[in-house]
């Protein structure tokens, strides 16, 4: 059953501006000391003052929005450094709907919090530069790290990975490239190889975004900040309307750091190809954002995984040998004028297989299935410009949880982010956030923002009001190891405030209530370590939230 619910963590906070196809969006962690207590006072003082005072010790002065800081510009080397700073802040009523989350203490035991506080602080210094050769091709490179902690009582998952204050300073990307200007067949391309330790995603992240996962003393679970693939490194062939990449990588997976929590050390390699059109002015070969419409066709095959007993019946288990195909779509899709279907309603979409004849962690095989199917229709002719969408999500399960071929899904690598969907494919924050699995899962769910034509402290930013719904449901509860109950999971409601006053610099506080069903109430139960009396499980848990995010 544990192996079963440990989810791959890879939240992060929505303003992620820079969502190139391979390109690396922000994230965020933690590096602070500070005692519980002290971490504890600060938190409730966010929380207390709200919003605007969290936003105004953020921001300080307002300044435009500015690029990285050029260190170095003569004989065609440029070299420039930039440094990403980002904190989150959490208090959770009577979480998981009363069982409490359990934080592991080094004596043994554990220290259940009915209710839990927590906060998380990163800082990711960075390096790149660029050698124009003027001999046809350019010579790239990049280097990084982040420091993380987080504080309080640690992140609410039922047994928290994060609890007692961690701390960490770790190698975030690494990497050297070349870039050629080519042209085939009469067009004007860009071919790259990029080696070493480097970001990598896949349109949106549904599949391939994340290559490092944030717990135990990395730290900064909900915030997220990791996503480094190590190499050997990725071959990118970027032109117009097509555009395509080759890799082969491998997922950062330490289970000392991550105490037992990592996902397996996966090596992979395959390719991917879109057909894209841009939006105007826009650059939708290397950046995500830009593209009006897009096809993506994607395969690889995990050349070696982690086999150990660590992972034996759990949904990432069996991904030695693994073949993996996904279909993805999105953007302005209907070239119909009336009703404004042309330039208001989007259609996004992915279907993933799983493929795999060799047994292994218990099981004889694999064949598993996710998706999502997601219309939506901006009201643009409408005050506050309201934008809707329907977002059906089936993360596929099986109805038996051990032995014979598996059927729940794997999400991979998932990282969400990319567009403007609050919470991404984390089916609520507070549910899908810290109990519900992303697996043998399906999430009905409804989003509405707004844009208010204000602006808080200069004329140019913006502020994003949203209402967010989710309601969640297991596929089989006999795949998630429960007998004798209702597959409904819960209902929830979050409500957002976003707020971005550049490219460079974002905040967002939102809170909402969760209303349990009779599987959620089954997984608070079986999710409570073992040896710990049984709470009261009750029907409801709520979440307040903030973060921010700064790019000097």
């Amino acid at each position: 059953m544990t192996g079963l619910l440990q989810r791959p963590k890879t939240h992060v906070g929505l303003f992620s501006y820079a969502s190139g196809h391979a390109a690396v969006p922000h994230p965020a962690d933690r590096r602070r000391v500070c005692s519980a207590r002290g971490a504890e006072a600060a938190l409730s003082g966010v929380l207390r003052f709200g919003f605007s005072s969290l936003l105004l010790c953020m921001l300080g002065e307002s300044v435009p929005a500015q690029a990285e800081q050029t260190l170095v510009s003569v004989s065609g080397v440029t070299i420039q450094s930039g440094l990403d700073i980002g904190g989150s802040a959490f208090h959770l009523p009577h979480i998981n709907f009363g069982s409490g989350s359990y934080a592991p203490r080094a004596s043994g035991g554990y220290t259940r919090h009915a209710n839990t506080t927590y906060g998380e602080l990163y800082g990711k210094p960075m390096l790149k530069g660029e050698w124009k050769t003027g001999w046809g091709f350019d010579i790239i490179g990049s280097a990084s790290a982040i420091g993380a902690t987080t504080l309080g009582d640690g992140d609410a998952e039922q047994v928290s990975q994060t609890s007692g204050t961690p701390r960490s300073v770790y190698l975030e990307e690494a990497y050297a490239g070349i870039r050629v200007p080519v042209r085939l067949v009469g067009g004007h391309q860009v071919f790259t190889v990029q080696g070493g330790r480097q970001a990598f995603a896949v349109d949106d992240g549904f599949l391939i975004g994340k290559g490092t996962y944030s717990s135990g003393e990395r730290g900064a679970w909900w915030y997220a900040p990791r996503f480094a693939f190590s190499g050997p490194g990725v071959i990118k062939l970027e032109g117009d309307p097509i555009r395509a990449d080759v890799f082969m990588l491998e997922s950062n997976s330490d289970n000392d750091i991550d105490r037992g929590f990592d996902r397996p050390k996966t090596s992979f390699v395959g390719f991917d190809v879109t057909w894209f059109a841009n939006k105007a002015g826009g650059h939708g070969a290397s950046v995500y954002a830009d593209r009006a419409a897009y096809v993506t066709l994607t395969y690889f095959h995990v050349r070696d995984a982690d086999t150990s007993a660590h992972y034996d019946y759990s949904t990432r288990a069996d991904r030695n040998g693994m073949n993996v195909a996904a279909l993805s779509w999105g953007g302005r899709v209907l070239p119909v004028k009336a009703m404004g279907i042309s330039r208001n309603f989007t259609v996004y979409g992915n279907f993933v297989s799983e493929q795999n004849s060799h047994p292994g962690n218990g099981y004889q095989g694999v064949s598993a299935y996710g998706m999502y199917f997601e219309p939506g229709y901006t009201f643009s002719m409408l005050p506050w410009t309201p934008h809707v969408f329907y977002r059906y999500t089936r993360f596929g399960g099986g109805k038996n949880a051990k032995g014979g071929v598996k059927h729940n899904y794997d999400t991979f690598f998932l990282y969400d982010g990319k567009r403007y969907t609050y919470g991404g494919y984390w089916p609520g924050e507070i549910v899908g956030m810290y109990l519900a699995p992303l697996s043998d899962l399906e999430d009905h769910q409804i989003d509405l923002t707004v844009i208010p034509p204000v602006h808080l402290i200069r004329p140019g930013d913006q502020v994003k009001l949203g209402l967010h719904f989710y309601d969640l449901s297991l596929i089989h509860v006999t795949g998630m190891g429960l007998r004798n109950t209702g597959r409904h999971v819960s209902d929830e409601l979050d409500a957002s405030v976003e707020y971005t006053l550049d490219e460079n610099t974002s905040a967002a506080l939102a809170g909402g209530a969760a209303f349990a069903g009779p599987a959620g109430r089954a997984l608070s139960k079986a999710g409570v370590p073992g040896g710990q009396p049984m709470p009261r499980i009750g029907h409801h848990a709520g979440v307040v939230e903030a973060y921010f995010y700064k790019h000097f």
